[in-house]
């Protein structure tokens, strides 16, 4: 279920492209890019599916989505809410920060499991790859919410 959301969500990006919604197109790129890189490893890790830490993540996802997407749609609309404005942007800062926050945990703890099933040649790149997503997973962040 959760694969079929984020195909739909790369509709976005082609929404801004297209004059649809008026947002940044980098920035929601990386947006979706990163939510699919996250979904792909909980796809690919059975171990890490069963996780708790997955759960509350797409909760985040989700909630995050049903705060921003009533609002814009007002906006395209011609019809924008003050209380959208206010309960989406009110709610999305500690919202925000805790998805940023979990989706480094989910990666840290999908670590383990990806070293000792990647081939040799994906060995030794792969985790280093995960380290380094998870470095730059605040600046991907920051860059998203200016």
């Amino acid at each position: 279920m959760m694969s079929l959301c984020q195909l739909l969500s790369n509709l976005e990006i082609y929404h801004i492209t297209d004059g649809i919604e008026k947002a940044r197109l980098l920035p929601r790129f990386i947006q979706v890019m990163e939510k699919n890189i996250l979904l792909i490893m909980v796809i690919m890790l059975e171990e890490i599916q069963s996780k708790h830490v997955v759960c509350v993540q797409f909760f985040l996802w989700n909630t995050l989505d049903l705060l921003r997407y009533p609002h814009e749609l007002l906006c395209v609309m011609e019809r924008p809410s003050i209380t959208m404005l206010w309960s989406r942007y009110t709610l999305w800062i500690p919202l925000y920060i805790l998805s940023v926050a979990i989706e480094g945990v989910t990666v840290y703890q999908a670590l383990p499991y990806i070293e000792p099933s990647a081939s040799h040649s994906v060995y030794i790149h792969l985790p280093f790859l995960l380290m380094l997503y998870l470095s730059l997973l605040p600046v991907g962040k920051r860059k998203e919410a200016a």
